[in-house]
């Protein structure tokens, strides 16, 4: 990813990993991004649904070039929220 302004293309990266983004905000700054997204989970999270989370996120941070940091994970609402910077 270059920069955050095109928020399609944060759309497109996440639902590439396994991700429907419901929310994107502070984008417009080109390298800082927050997200908000749903958790495909019927329950909690097991140990093991924890593990292929972050794994698939990973799998992003590494493929697009950039840094996430877990800020939130609502398993009422079935929603995570990530911040995200460019690696440049």
């Amino acid at each position: 990813m270059d920069d955050t302004l095109n928020p399609e293309v944060i759309y497109e990266a996440f639902n590439k990993g396994g991700f429907s983004v419901l929310r994107i905000d502070k984008f417009y700054n080109g390298d800082y991004a927050e997200i908000r997204a749903e958790l495909d989970y019927k329950r909690n999270l097991s140990l093991t649904n924890l593990q292929e989370l972050t794994f698939k996120l990973k799998i992003i941070e590494a493929s697009e070039g950039i840094k996430m940091e877990v800020v939130h994970i609502n398993m009422e609402h079935k929603t995570i929220r990530i911040n995200f910077s460019i690696l440049n």
